[in-house]
């Protein structure tokens, strides 16, 4: 028995469809409460939601009469979740759940049995695999596309599409490595159970905003000179040196000042005599990293030069001295 067999020819396989089926009927029943869609709304988008995916991919495979439109019991089903919206209140967080649950686990069947059907019908690894994804996320899609909202898929929820994505790789490795067809349930098992996580643990995937820088060049070099100085100040203050950033100047403007000479960036970071510190700090040209890099070691040889003197400092005062400040030896010791 080939995967594809299994997953079309197995009772309990073909139960656990179409329940998915009419649990997607009804999340959609409950979406068009929500919006207050009348009975053929509801009708509508159930059927949408819950076979959309399978008509994508029969169609897309020119499979002849759609699988959804052979018999009764799909549409059936998808018509029987919506009804069931209509007249029962299906918002109650524990039923929620209950559909959640079933949903995932319908999608990794979807996802199972769209991408064996499209090895067995002689497509490619990526295209039966992108088909597969398609059989178990269409139906949502057109669905949220026909109430004018974007997908749920693309972004800020649960991993329905990368668990479905998942149990679509391991159906290719199944068929590709010629196991047994019991094993196509395993990648269901994984696709599922990684998305059930997900949902459970709030795990999103990386949105495009957390990723995207948005400073140009020269405000990331100035945001890394004020981290570096930050840590410069903290070490400083820890050791009892005067602190290298003054608290009550705005770093951020001074840094990001495209207009500022070397010579003023050499005498804003080291006093008035910064300048003469740094020779090459020329009022005709620009910041530039040769400069900056000058000014930090000038910078760190102050630390230093200030720690040291704490230090000694602090040493002298264990020194007894008389009043014409000679040292009186202690008999005691330090």
């Amino acid at each position: 028995m080939d995967p594809l067999e299994l997953l079309i020819t197995n009772d309990v396989l073909r139960a656990l469809d179409l329940i998915g089926v009419f649990v997607m009927g009804v999340a959609a029943g409950g979406l068009a409460a929500r919006l207050n869609f009348d009975v053929v709304g509801f009708a509508i988008i159930g059927i949408i939601a819950g076979l959309g995916g399978g008509l994508v991919r029969d169609l897309i495979l020119d499979y002849g009469v759609p699988a959804a439109f052979s018999g009764p019991w799909y549409l059936t089903c998808a018509l029987a979740g919506s009804a069931f919206s209509f007249v029962v209140n299906s918002e109650h967080h524990w039923w929620r759940r209950i559909v959640t649950a079933t949903d995932i686990t319908a999608m990794g069947l979807w996802a199972a049995t769209g991408t064996a059907k499209s090895l067995g019908y002689g497509l490619d690894v990526l295209p039966a695999i992108l088909l597969g994804l398609a059989s178990a996320t269409g139906g949502g899609i057109l669905r949220d596309v026909m109430v004018g909202r974007i997908p749920a898929v693309f972004g800020g929820g649960p991993l329905y599409a990368t668990g479905a994505l998942v149990t679509a790789v391991l159906t290719w490795a199944v068929v590709a490595l010629g196991l047994d067809a019991s094993w196509v349930l395993v990648a269901v098992a994984a696709g599922a159970g990684l998305a059930m996580v997900a949902a459970w643990r709030r795990w999103t995937l990386p949105a495009h905003s957390e990723w995207e820088v948005t400073m140009s060049a020269s405000q990331l070099k100035a945001m890394v000179r004020r981290i570096r100085r930050a840590e410069r100040a903290k070490v400083a203050k820890e050791t009892g040196a005067i602190s290298v950033v003054a608290a009550n100047e705005d770093d951020l403007a001074d840094d990001t000042a495209f207009e500022e000479s070397a010579e003023e960036y050499a005498r804003r970071v080291l006093g008035e005599d910064g300048p003469d510190l740094i020779p090459e700090a020329d009022a005709e040209d620009p910041v530039d990293e040769e400069i900056t890099q000058k000014v930090e070691e000038k910078v760190d040889e102050k630390v230093e030069q200030k720690v040291d003197e704490e230090m000694a400092s602090d040493e002298d005062q264990w020194v007894r001295r008389d009043d014409e400040d000679n040292e009186i030896p202690n008999p005691i010791g330090h």
